[in-house]
């Protein structure tokens, strides 16, 4: 699966990057998942929080997109990645159906 990340308001992190690297592999278990996954990791200073935006494709339902927030960018990682994955449990049963 190849992972296209965009650092803004922080530094490129190599350990965050195969962390992401890592996550989004859980998304390969889906026959239907595109093998392209667009990350946006931002810093907001103010806040000292995190916010972690993900953008998948899926072959018939198009794209779907998540956004998790976090004081910590792991955390706000893996709020994203449980919910691309609730969206893909969905559009799984969506398959089963018809």
């Amino acid at each position: 699966m190849t992972n296209t990340i965009r650092w803004k308001g922080c530094n490129k992190n190599d350990s965050i990057a195969s962390y992401i690297d890592e996550k989004i592999e859980k998304f390969s278990k889906f026959h239907f998942v595109m093998p392209n996954v667009k990350t946006e990791v931002v810093f907001y200073p103010k806040q000292q929080s995190y916010t972690v935006r993900m953008n998948v494709s899926v072959k018939t339902r198009g794209l779907l997109r998540a956004e998790g927030t976090g004081n910590e960018v792991t955390a706000a990682i893996n709020f994203c990645v449980d919910k691309i994955i609730d969206q893909l449990r969905r559009v799984k049963t969506q398959f089963k159906d018809n």
